[in-house]
């Protein structure tokens, strides 16, 4: 009878259940990580869903609301009434604006207006013996009539005369004729050899550069008016007009880095022709923004790449705030002697809405963004108490140190609730991101209490790209360096001059026509803050004059 070898079969045995044990460790480690792949694809689909198909706006709905309430300690235990928990798009700027009134908003009182009088009839009018017909009254409507646009060829005249002598009643030719001939010198223009007086100039730069009508629309609408006028010919003189502005460009650039504060944003644009790039490769255009003593300045500037290089040797020698989104080629900037780094609670909050919408409502992302809506409630409030009276010189010291005052204790409850949340929530997950992007900036994010010009984000200088963003999907590219240079300086003149309350066709009209009679030391009136709207007043009348003659009227 042969022996049993138990002790070799349960070596065997143990070995291999060993062997499985390990086996279903790494299985089970390779389903958990494999599951949370799968959840932070579910999550960036939902995201791209969401910014695909979903609301443009960041606001978010009263189920959301009170959902981040369960969750939300602080907010529950609010002294604030039910009633202020209301459903709003968080956005500030530095102006209080009350909401309009219903109805149809008035014709403006700066446009001209024709009286037309609608009357009975003479026959109507007639009375029976014993009564009198009297005028009680009247009733107004007004409708906007449109003159269709026009175009007047100016043909200027200079009469040409020979001085001559008369000797014995025969006309005597001088020798030296050049020195004895009489004309009127050219009239000074911003183009001379040009066809484009100032009017049309500032019709195709304002067409382009406020409308988003990029010149080869333009180029057919003068064709169905009879004129053949080229988009190479408008960007020439696009190019051409920016090089006569530089002066005064340079003037806004100065204002701007003298300002205490700054708003920074870039985007991306694409140039043809930069010397070592591909056609398709992307360039930039950079933008800063500052409202400063009545003053505001909207400069944007040209950069073949994204580079934090650039900015920063633009900003060389500037000193004060700067606030920005959170790309990390700005951190340079902050770090210079002098420069205050200042984060954007708008990107922060946009994170986090992402988050909720990544976990379809059900996470605690809710609960920063209902605390970062503390942080708006408190700049709307303050902001309407202490600049929303008219005529009331602003406290701006008093408005900062009542601000410090009530964000303080909501900027320590979000610290402790990101510090917690860290500590639970999956690094990669929509909300782990979101968190860990907060904390990067938290000590930026808290700077903006010091500057009363500078509210919780960056809105500012987001608002200022847009027109350029828009106009970009017409033109789509610049055709050349020095055109997107050209462009650059074009955008800043006429969206500084909105931003200064004037209308940027007269605005651009009035310094084209005016610039080149102006004396060098006369150039800062031209600057839009230094320009008063009533001096547009000319140039209308110049157009009626020329109307009016072109029909023989005159």
């Amino acid at each position: 009878m042969s022996e049993t070898k138990t002790p070799e079969i349960t070596g065997t045995i143990y070995t291999d259940i060993e062997t499985s044990n390990r086996e279903i460790m790494r299985l089970r480690t390779q389903v958990a990580d494999l599951k949370r792949q799968a959840d932070e694809m579910a999550e960036e689909i939902r995201i791209m869903k969401a910014r695909q198909y979903g609301r443009r706006s960041e606001k978010l709905t009263s189920t959301d609301i009170r959902q981040g309430l369960l969750f939300n300690e602080a907010e529950t235990h609010s002294s604030a009434p039910e009633a202020e928990q209301t459903v709003e798009t968080v956005r500030i700027t530095k102006t209080v604006y009350t909401r309009r009134k219903a109805g149809r908003t008035p014709i403006s009182a700066k446009l001209a207006r024709v009286e037309n009088v609608v009357d009975v009839s003479d026959e109507e009018k007639k009375v029976d013996e014993g009564y009198e017909l009297v005028r009680i009254g009247e009733e107004r409507g007004e409708q906007i009539h449109e003159i269709p646009q026009k175009y007047i060829v100016i043909t200027t005249i200079r009469p040409k005369y020979l001085k001559r002598r008369i000797a014995g009643g025969t006309a005597i030719v001088p020798e030296s004729k050049a020195s004895e001939f009489l004309i009127a010198p050219v009239p000074e223009r911003i183009l001379p050899r040009s066809i484009a007086t100032p009017s049309l100039l500032s019709s195709v730069l304002t067409g382009k550069f406020c409308d988003g009508l990029p010149f080869n629309r333009q180029e057919r609408i003068f064709a169905r008016h009879g004129l053949e006028i080229s988009r190479q010919d408008m960007a020439n003189w696009a190019m051409a007009v920016a090089g006569k502005l530089s002066d005064l460009m340079a003037m806004l650039v100065k204002e701007l880095l003298s300002s205490s504060y700054l708003h920074c944003d870039e985007t991306y644009v694409q140039v043809l022709d930069e010397p070592g790039k591909e056609n398709s490769s992307k360039s930039y255009m950079w933008v800063m923004t500052s409202s400063e003593g009545g003053r505001k300045v909207i400069l944007f500037r040209y950069s073949r790449t994204r580079s934090a290089g650039f900015i920063s040797s633009f900003l060389d020698t500037y000193v004060g705030y700067i606030q920005t989104d959170g790309y990390a080629g700005y951190n340079d900037i902050g770090e210079k002697q002098g420069v205050i780094h200042v984060a954007c609670w708008a990107h922060v909050r946009r994170k986090f809405v992402e988050a909720h919408e990544a976990a379809s409502g059900m996470g605690f992302a809710i609960e920063a963004v209902n605390l970062i809506k503390k942080l708006y409630d408190i700049e709307r409030t303050l902001r309407a108490l202490y600049f929303g009276e008219e005529g009331k010189e602003p406290d701006y010291e008093a408005f900062a140190r009542e601000r410090v005052l009530q964000v303080q204790p909501v900027f320590a409850l979000l610290d402790a609730w990101l510090t917690e949340k860290a500590q639970a929530v999956l690094p990669s997950s929509a909300l782990g991101k979101a968190i860990a992007y907060t904390r990067s900036l938290w000590p930026m994010l808290i700077r903006y209490v010091e500057c009363p010009h500078l509210t919780p984000d960056n809105n500012e200088v987001e608002r200022a790209i847009k027109p350029f963003v828009i106009g970009r999907k017409g033109w789509m590219m610049s055709g050349s360096p020095k055109g997107a240079f050209a462009s650059a300086d074009l955008y800043s003149l006429i969206e500084t001059a909105k931003a200064n309350g004037l209308e940027p066709y007269f605005y651009l009209r009035y310094v084209l026509t005016t610039l080149p009679t102006l004396a060098s030391d006369a150039l800062s009136s031209l600057l839009p803050w230094n320009v008063d709207p009533a001096d547009f007043e000319k140039l209308t009348i110049e157009d009626a004059r020329l109307s009016l003659n072109s029909v023989g009227i005159f």
